[in-house]
């Protein structure tokens, strides 16, 4: 009688190397794809305050201000003198500079931010 193969219990090496390697790529992704959605969330709040930067109740402690709160709200660790806003007759410079704390299973992965935005005052 002849045995089959595939009977005998035998897995490929190579298949749970690869499942392995799916569960490790799974687990990043579920704590580092929220942490980009909020980054995302929180740049286009910097945009939209650069972008109403032309009304009169909209001075640079307002937007200072909704900048620090948009950070509270996404629980970023930003303070106050990360902060930088330049403003001149034509244009507005928003900067804002801080660390991103992901949080993987076993490991703290900190990402430093940059942001630099300008635009026009209109």
């Amino acid at each position: 009688m002849k045995a089959w193969k595939n009977q005998r219990g035998d897995v490929p090496v190579g298949c749970l190397l690869g499942f392995v390697v799916l569960v490790l790529i799974a687990i990043f992704a579920m704590s580092a794809i929220p942490a980009q959605l909020r980054l995302g969330e929180f740049e286009n709040r910097i945009e939209e305050l650069a972008d109403r930067a032309n009304r009169r109740e909209y001075k640079n402690d307002r937007i200072k201000r909704d900048i620090l709160a948009k950070a509270r709200e996404l629980d970023f660790d930003l303070p106050e003198e990360n902060v930088k806003i330049d403003r001149t007759e034509r244009r507005i410079k928003i900067y804002v500079h801080f660390d991103q704390v992901v949080r993987l299973p076993g490991y703290v992965w900190v990402r430093h931010q940059n942001i630099r935005l300008e635009r026009p005052i209109f």
